[in-house]
């Protein structure tokens, strides 16, 4: 076992990723690009790049990204009369616009978000373009099945988000909870259902109430954790086979994926 000063507890350790030249899609979104959030991208950035790989980058407030899930999203449609998201998404007519960051996914072996913890969630910016981009047929749904069997099977996930607590707020009898409950939603509902592989996330937490050296030593620990990913394993949520019957139970004995992701 490693210690996981980007998260304060420990990591599993198995060289198995980050070949040369890998394809990484950064995706940020941060009003800010002088912000903390702006500072870990470009680390990230020329981390990565400095290591030899290819580094994708959606910057959605740079990109003026403003589209909602409608039904200008398509070039044609299905059913115009009544409006189906899921059966508009699968047939992937979509929009030259969404289409750009689709391939950008599709090319992507590793994808990595970037964004600060707002009510307890990401920015709605950055929900806007997974609820487009991460499409019925394209990312889960369809013709490609869900978790083991989805779209992004062979893809990792990895965020790194910034609060404007302390760290003693967010553990499980801290004011706000345990950080990583409140990214289950991601990690599992969006990740995990899409067949990605998850990472723990890298969590600074209060950068705002650091002085430079604290926040300089953030940026350092994030640097060395992006040289050293290979080393780490995944969140290991329980596969498909741990279900049994029609209505999916878990089987006796095993964990909750809640109690997989509390026991990090």
């Amino acid at each position: 076992m490693k210690k996981n000063v980007y998260f304060g507890t420990e990591i599993k350790t198995d060289f198995h990723f980050l070949t040369i030249e890998m394809k990484i899609l950064f995706v940020f979104a941060h009003p800010e690009q002088q912000s903390f959030n702006g500072a870990l991208k470009d680390t990230a950035i020329s981390t990565l790049t400095e290591e030899g790989h290819e580094v994708l980058v959606s910057d959605l407030y740079q990109l003026n990204w403003s589209i909602q899930l409608s039904r200008e999203n398509f070039t044609e449609l299905k059913d115009p009369n009544y409006f189906n998201a899921e059966k508009e998404q699968n047939d992937l007519k979509f929009q030259k616009t969404i289409l750009k960051e689709m391939e950008k996914v599709k090319e992507a072996e590793l994808i990595i978000f970037q964004f600060p913890f707002w009510w307890f969630s990401m920015p709605g910016i950055l929900k806007s373009w997974i609820d487009i981009v991460f499409a019925s047929n394209f990312a889960y749904g369809g013709k490609k099945g869900y978790f083991e069997n989805a779209g992004l099977v062979g893809k990792k996930a990895l965020i790194s988000i910034t609060t404007g607590a302390p760290k003693n707020f967010f553990t499980e009898k801290g004011r706000n909870g345990n950080i990583l409950l409140s990214l289950y939603p991601i990690l599992f509902g969006i990740f995990n259902f899409t067949g990605m592989d998850s990472y723990l996330p890298s969590i600074w937490y209060g950068p705002g109430l650091l002085d430079d050296e604290g926040r300089k030593e953030y940026l350092t620990l994030w640097g060395e954790r992006l040289k050293n990913l290979k080393s780490e394993k995944f969140i290991d949520f329980q596969k498909s086979s741990s279900y049994l019957g029609n209505d999916l139970q878990l089987k006796e004995g095993l964990k909750t994926n809640f109690e997989i992701l509390s026991q990090y």
